[in-house]
């Protein structure tokens, strides 16, 4: 019997892996050579897994060469690690966990290391966006409109409403739609700068992208950009995987605003061979030196980890 779940399920991937990719940069580093290990992150300017890269090199670099291949974040970087053309990655479980299914080399996936989170921003115009509400002579006849300010003022807020999204929010948003049955107008975007830019024309309700906190592109972020931040309040998916944390920027005069939070982690091919000794090296640095991780001038995201041990569902790295 055909299976119209795992068809769906096929498709969307499929959809998403098209979505992912696009011409890389070349790795970089100073050690970037042969038996480097080239280690997919994301942006530059988002600076979530590019930052954790950066203190990783840093604290462990002369364990192992490490060199950073840029991508477009989580979804991208599985790719990357499926076609071998990087040997970790980061990215979030939920991801992980949707597109196994659909490769074989995604599925024999291992974790170095379990992460910090990732969360949902939902960013709104702080002054709402107009629409037109039309009016209707005996209930059918068209006799022009009055103009009305909406205002998102949570998550819930954009069921029906046409959204900007950016980067790994395509994937995520697109399981919480379904999920939720918000029946969101989902209009995917190549940067948050055009996403933005949507929100502040009323041309989409909110721009919905997935950083660690806090993100590159929102700590920036004044009151006078005319931009805010709205919290989710949506049910819970994901077997306990997915939980919900409040976030908070200064400049948006933002506080604890709940956000919906998902696990990261760093994914490796499953070496036996002679790059199994480097990754287990690694694994074992950042292990010793997680307290100087999180108590050094690195990435707050650290600090949110307690046992990278604990990848959740994806299988640990046994290496050689």
């Amino acid at each position: 019997m055909c299976n119209h779940r795992f068809i769906l399920k096929a498709v969307l991937v499929a959809a998403m892996f098209g979505a992912a990719i696009q011409l890389r940069a070349e790795p970089k580093g100073e050690n970037c050579g042969a038996h480097s290990l080239i280690v997919a992150t994301g942006t530059e300017a988002n600076r979530g897994y590019s930052g954790l890269f950066a203190d990783i090199e840093k604290v462990c670099g002369q364990v192992a060469p490490l060199c950073e291949l840029n991508t477009t974040g989580g979804l991208d970087n599985l790719n990357a690690l499926s076609t071998k053309e990087a040997d970790l990655g980061f990215a979030q479980v939920d991801i992980w966990s949707m597109v196994k299914d659909g490769d074989d080399n995604i599925s024999s996936l291992q974790a170095v290391a379990g992460l910090n989170s990732n969360y949902l921003h939902v960013v709104t115009s702080a002054k709402g966006f107009v629409i037109t509400v039309q009016k209707k002579l005996f209930g059918f006849i068209p006799i022009g409109g009055d103009d009305k300010t909406v205002m998102i003022q949570r998550f819930s807020d954009l069921r029906g409403q046409r959204v900007a999204l950016v980067g790994s929010a395509k994937f995520l948003v697109r399981q919480l739609d379904k999920f939720l049955d918000y029946r969101l107008d989902m209009v995917d975007v190549n940067s948050e700068a055009m996403a933005f830019d949507m929100v502040l024309k009323g041309e989409a309700a909110a721009a919905l992208l997935v950083s660690g906190w806090p993100s590159g592109l929102i700590a920036p972020l004044k009151q006078s950009s005319g931009l805010t931040l709205v919290p989710y309040d949506g049910q819970l998916f994901g077997n306990g995987r997915l939980f919900v944390k409040p976030i908070s920027y200064q400049g948006l005069g933002v506080y604890n605003n709940n956000a919906l939070a998902i696990p990261n982690v760093l994914f490796t091919r499953p070496f036996r061979g002679e790059k199994s000794r480097d990754v287990m090296k690694l694994r074992e640095c950042l292990k010793s030196k997680l307290l100087d991780l999180q108590e050094g001038n690195y990435q707050p995201g650290w600090n949110e980890i307690k046992d990278i041990d604990n990848t959740y569902d994806v299988p640990r790295f046994v290496g050689k």
